[in-house]
This record gives structure tokens, C-alpha cells and sequence, in this order.
């Protein structure tokens, strides 16, 4: 194997109790907390735990609908709470970022609903807020019930994301190019806060957007967040091929990850960006215990608490097919949805049988990978092949209970993975893309398309 790194390591949150990151219906668990993530307490116990197990960041994913595929209605999704409530992420960092001093912060807000000028000016106030501890992860929507929320017609999935990238281009003008280096002068002797001829407008006129500015902010730490994609389509490719600086992987074959990685990597260099700035990462569904019996006896326990039908509910609302309107000997229709794009939905995949998907969710690890279940040796040692054959820079961790899965990931995984030089000492000062990138630069550099 070669040299070992330290790896990136990231908390994969969402304001809400029914967490979709993994067993949507573990809250119910004695364990888990997630009850009570209505409240801050939760919230600043969770972001100051995660600090100290030495975590890079705490990232929140979001919805904006709910998952009304499942049986034809939502029925399913309020029975168990899934994905909800869907409190508003931006409204949390700002008091993590109070309780601690080195985790960054990520947030996913959609370009398909929300509006440039508005976003970039939140943003900028966060970036100012956490001193350069924020990033945006970078989403288009694709629930019918969040377009009919916001009075929309769904977009097809290529085009949510042409508007992605008008999106950016706004974005960029108001972060990188309205105020100049010099524009902000705060002089009280000289009584002059900016000088007028340092701030421009950036008049934008697109297809989908107009905006006059200038930027309402200042120049934040890292003028524009540090950008994460998790689109692992063809043109999702293309677009973080472009804008990524952090990839959330949505694939767990190390072989494929691979070589989907080398083919953005190859893209972003044609498109003259150093493909070396371009980092990634693949979700971990954690389960671990020091005996190979006190794993069964944790799995077993989860199990109790499980409910396939909140997640086929979930994984419905994610691919747009309502497996109930299938018998078990049935193959699941190939469809160009405007949903994610699933094994159910891709037309590079085999046909899959409704009873296969029944049988995949009837389990609580439905979602979980092997390789991350099991004694601490065990899954330190797969995450260190896992990395070597995948090329992958980190890991989110999904918890299967809050916030017992981070704990167990703190007190067991953690020293394993220090003895292999996985864990621990990377960069904890300064922006979080100061942290990410060689040059220690907080700013993105001259051959990324925001600067261009």
C-alpha cells in the first residue's frame, strides 16, 4: 500500500428527526436523541462532540418537500418522520459555530428554488460569521412536491442543471468580482467605510436570472464558500468537473469510484483547472462494536427498532418509483425520472426486481456498507483498503443513532485509525479551504471559472 494520509472526516446531519442519511426510523431507538433535534441543546452538544473527536466538518443536507411517492402519498413519510421536520440549516451554523473554534460547516441550499442575489448575500454572512468555516454544497431539487411548494413546474434533470450553472456565474460576479481586494476601507480617521469606486454592479442578464447588485457584503474570508457537488450523473459530472472543490461520491464501488473521479479530474484539466483541487469523499454507515458478538448483538438491537416501510418510503421519494405498485416477481420499469438517478432508474444497470429492492430494505443496513461493520481492527483495516483502491480523500460518517454512532466512532475507530496515520493531523486553523488546499490559500485560485 502506499503511504498512508490523514484523511478528511466529515458528520453528515440534517435538521430534522428522521435523518435520511441512513435507518430513517432509528429515532425511535432508546439510544437516540434525534427527538429533541428541535431544540439547540441537541444541536450544540452535537457540534462540540464532534469537534472533539476531531472531525473537519459538520455538514447538513436538506429537502424541501415532502416524500409523497411511496403507496401514491405522504402517508408513509409522516407516519415516521422522514426527513422531518425540515428545519432550515442556515439557522444553525451560526450557534455551532459560537460553541466551537475549529469544525467547518457545510450546508446544502438548492439553486433550483432558491435566488442568487439572496443566497450569495446568507452566504457571505456565514463566511463572516465562522471566519471561513463555511461551505456550500451544491444541489439541484428534484421533488414534484418541492416545485409545487414554491408554485413551479419540475425542471427535467439536465436542465436544473443549466440553471446550476447560471446560478454560479451570478453568485461568482457578487462574491468575486462586485467589491474589490481594496474596495472596504473601515478608516474612522479618514471617515470613509468602502471607496465607491471599488464597487461595482454586475448587471446580469440570463435566461433565468437578473441581477443588477452590486454585493451587499464586505469580502469574506474566502469570498466565495468552498464549493462541494454531490452529483454523480453524467452531467452532474460535467458540473463539478467545472465548480467542485469537494465531491460527495454517490457510488461505493471502489473500482467505479475510481475511475468516475479520474474522468472529473480529466474534465476539470481540459476545462483548465488543476484537477488536484478537486477532493473527495464517500458515505459511512457506522456500526461498530469490540467483539464480533457485541456487533451482532447492536445490529440485532437496531433491528428491533427498524422500519422497511419508512425506508422504501425514503428510497421511493429519492428515485420517483413507488415500489408498491409492484408485485415481487415484477422488474422495477427503467424511467427517465426527474428523481435522483438510482440502480432502479439508470439505463446502465440490469433490471431489478421489486423483491429484490423488499428484501434489500427489509434490513436495517439497507444502506450500510460491510466494509464499516464490525470490530475496530476490521473496519480500520477496510477503510485503509477502501481508500487505497478507491483514491477517495475522506469519509462522511451517517450515524445509525445520534449521537451514540459518533461516539462509538470517537472512543473505538478513531485511535485505530491513528495507529494507520488515517486520523488527525490535518490542518485546524485558518478557512476551511485554506485547510483543504496545499497552498494554504483561502481564496479559490486564478484557474477556477469564479475567478475567471
Amino acid at each position: 500500500m502506499s503511504e498512508a494520509r490523514p484523511l478528511f472526516f466529515g458528520l453528515y446531519e440534517q435538521a430534522c428527526v428522521g435523518n435520511g442519511s441512513g435507518a430513517v426510523s432509528l429515532w425511535t431507538h432508546p439510544a437516540d436523541e434525534r427527538l429533541t433535534a428541535t431544540g439547540l441543546r441537541y444541536w450544540l452538544n452535537l457540534g462540540r462532540t464532534a469537534e472533539e473527536a476531531g472531525f473537519d466538518l459538520f455538514f447538513f443536507g436538506d429537502v424541501l418537500g415532502l416524500y409523497d411517492t411511496y403507496r401514491g402519498s405522504a402517508a408513509t413519510a409522516l407516519e415516521w418522520g422522514v426527513e422531518l421536520p425540515a428545519h432550515d440549516p442556515l439557522l444553525h451554523i451560526p450557534a455551532l459555530a459560537a460553541v466551537t473554534e475549529r469544525i467547518a460547516f457545510g450546508a446544502t441550499v438548492s439553486t433550483t428554488y432558491e435566488h442568487p442575489f439572496a443566497h450569495a448575500r446568507r452566504f457571505s454572512t456565514l463566511d463572516h460569521l465562522t471566519a471561513g468555516r463555511i461551505a456550500w454544497n451544491i444541489v439541484t431539487s428534484y421533488l414534484p412536491g418541492a416545485a409545487a411548494n414554491f408554485g413551479l413546474d419540475v425542471l427535467a434533470h439536465d436542465r436544473r442543471y443549466d440553471r446550476a450553472d447560471e446560478f454560479l456565474e451570478v453568485v461568482y460576479a457578487l462574491w468575486e468580482r462586485s467589491w474589490d481586494d481594496d474596495a472596504f476601507v473601515g478608516d474612522k480617521a479618514r471617515r470613509l467605510f468602502a471607496e465607491p469606486s471599488r464597487v461595482h454592479p454586475i448587471d446580469h442578464v440570463g435566461d433565468s436570472f437578473r441581477v443588477a447588485g452590486p454585493h451587499l457584503s464586505i469580502p469574506s474570508p474566502q469570498r466565495t464558500p468552498y464549493l462541494i457537488q454531490a452529483g454523480w450523473s453524467a452531467r452532474g459530472r460535467e458540473f463539478a468537473a467545472r465548480h467542485a472543490e469537494l465531491i460527495f461520491v454517490g457510488d461505493s464501488d471502489p473500482a467505479a469510484i475510481r475511475s468516475g473521479l479520474a474522468g472529473i479530474r480529466a474534465r476539470a484539466a481540459e476545462l483548465g483547472r488543476d484537477p488536484e483541487d478537486i477532493r473527495a469523499v464517500v458515505g459511512m454507515n457506522l456500526l461498530i462494536a469490540p467483539t464480533d458478538i457485541a456487533v451482532q448483538e447492536k445490529l440485532d438491537g437496531f433491528q428491533q427498532h427498524y422500519s422497511s416501510d419508512a425506508q422504501l418510503a425514503a428510497y421511493a421519494g429519492w428515485s420517483g418509483i413507488d415500489f408498491a405498485r409492484y408485485a415481487d416477481d415484477e422488474p422495477l420499469t427503467k424511467q427517465q425520472t426527474t428523481h435522483t438517478q438510482t440502480a432502479a432508474t439508470r439505463s446502465d444497470t440490469p433490471p431489478v426486481l421489486a423483491g429484490d429492492i423488499r428484501r434489500q430494505f427489509a434490513s436495517v443496513t439497507a444502506f450500510a456498507d460491510d466494509r464499516y461493520i464490525g470490530t475496530p481492527d476490521a473496519v480500520a483495516a477496510n477503510i485503509e483498503r477502501f481508500v487505497e483502491e478507491s483514491g477517495v480523500d475522506g469519509f462522511l460518517l451517517h450515524q445509525f443513532v445520534s449521537p451514540g454512532s459518533l461516539e462509538d466512532f470517537a472512543e473505538l475507530l478513531a485511535p485505530r485509525l491513528r495507529e494507520r496515520g488515517l486520523f488527525g493531523g490535518r490542518p485546524q486553523d485558518g478557512t476551511l479551504r485554506s485547510r483543504m488546499r496545499a497552498d494554504r490559500s483561502d481564496r479559490l485560485p486564478p484557474s477556477h471559472p469564479a475567478r475567471a
